[in-house]
């Protein structure tokens, strides 16, 4: 997991746009305020910075004044309370599908629990939360700690990399620092991690290892 360098995002959105391409923005891990306000990704731009710092952004594509025309949302939207997830999209590709019932150009999708009450009275209510100023200051708190006390970690002989977007972390566990020679699958270190922090009360998770 690496976060993508800061101005990434904007150029390959223009990119996309370049070639007619409409662009996708996968944030069910990163929506909702996960990857920190503006402070954290520090954006060059002081016009940027100034307008983000007085109205936070929830998604990582806005941090680089991204819209996409496709923005995916789960997780996060009701605070983990409730399964519910969301597709947005925008006016012109709503309209695209708009027309005449003998023109069948209706997006033919759904299912029984499309738009579930509770989990939409859910999203609102965490929404509202996440939204207060309380709910800013403690995410801010709460990254700035997570920050200095991974920065403890480099001490240790098995850590080959920090890697951190707001409250988003990854640590790459490797068998010598100094040589970042990886460990193979068949040690489970990464399982073997997370069991310890398990038995601590920490819940993380192993990918790649």
């Amino acid at each position: 997991m690496i976060p993508q360098p800061e101005t990434w995002l904007k150029k390959v959105s223009e990119i996309a746009r370049g070639h007619g391409a409409l662009l996708i923005a996968d944030e069910v891990m990163t929506g909702f305020g996960r990857v920190g306000q503006a402070s954290s990704l520090s954006p060059t731009s002081k016009k940027t910075r100034d307008r983000l710092e007085a109205c936070p952004t929830l998604f990582a594509s806005h941090h680089e004044s991204v819209q996409p025309d496709f923005l995916c949302l789960a997780k996060g939207l009701t605070g983990g309370y409730l399964p519910m997830a969301a597709t947005l999209t925008t006016q012109k590709v709503f309209d695209a599908f708009l027309g005449e019932y003998h023109e069948f150009k209706t997006f033919f999708h759904g299912h029984s629990y499309t738009g579930n009450q509770l989990g939409a009275a859910a999203s609102l209510a965490s929404l509202e939360i996440l939204q207060s100023e309380k709910s800013i200051r403690a995410r801010q708190k709460l990254e700035t700690v997570l920050r200095g006390e991974l920065k403890s970690l480099w001490q240790l002989p098995n850590v080959g990399d920090i890697r951190q977007a707001g409250l988003i972390a990854g640590i790459e566990l490797v068998k010598d620092w100094r040589t970042r020679e990886a460990f193979a699958p068949r040690e489970r270190a990464g399982i073997r991690v997370c069991e310890a922090m398990a038995r601590r009360g920490v819940l993380t998770r192993p990918v790649g290892m």
